[in-house]
């Protein structure tokens, strides 16, 4: 069973970087859009995240009975921001379709904002972690935070937000600014705590243990 893991975590991983690279490519031959804009948007660097962390969760499925705490720790904060990225961008195209601006999700953002997702989803429900501390829901925002804080600096010399509602222009600060950033942590904190939950219920200790023991 580990080595099962081991196996579909290089697959995720690749198909990530393969997502990547094509949504590079669409987005770049789309017209004027700058290559440090792609590699700014929270999707994009989750995702990076999120491939790293596939392959030193390959690497230990490969040669370790279990998961060490640490790799549980990455995996659970990995998940989080993936899932959220996928939630996110569908609020995005629900609000682009009520403003009357339909958006389009190629091949590429589909793997990225919803299957690879998914697989994490599942990969965390199968080879659930261990007992991943609840203060994990604090640490969980430090990269969040960090993102947004680069993005509204970087935002004010560039002119550019990869999301309308971080655009001063688009939205009211600070009053609906905060309410969309509300939202958000209301997100990221959520689906942690429900991933730490997941993971402690019975049912699925028992089968990470037996997942363990059946390398």
């Amino acid at each position: 069973m580990r080595r099962v893991f081991g196996f579909a975590r290089i697959l995720a991983a690749l198909t990530g970087v393969v997502a990547l690279v094509g949504d590079l490519g669409y987005n770049i031959g789309g017209g004027s859009f700058a290559t440090w804009n792609f590699f700014s948007y929270f999707t994009v660097q989750s995702m990076v995240m999120a491939i790293i962390v596939f392959v030193i969760g390959a690497v230990n499925a490969l040669k370790d009975p279990e998961d060490p705490l640490w790799l549980d720790t990455l995996r659970v904060f990995a998940t989080t921001y993936v899932i959220v990225s996928g939630i996110v961008f569908t609020f995005i195209l629900v609000e682009g379709s009520l403003r009357g601006i339909p958006v389009w999700a190629p091949w590429s953002s589909m793997l990225l904002h919803f299957w690879i997702p998914g697989y994490a989803l599942v990969d965390w429900l199968v080879a659930p972690g261990r007992d991943v501390p609840w203060r994990t829901i604090a640490w969980v925002m430090i990269f969040p935070v960090s993102w947004v804080i680069f993005t509204m600096v970087r935002g004010a010399f560039v002119h550019w937000y990869p999301y309308f509602f971080l655009d001063p222009v688009l939205v009211d600060i600070p009053f609906e600014f905060g309410y969309y950033l509300l939202i958000v942590i209301t997100i990221f904190t959520g689906i942690n705590a429900l991933i730490i939950t997941v993971s402690r219920l019975p049912r699925l200790e028992h089968l990470r243990e037996r997942g363990g023991r059946s390398r």
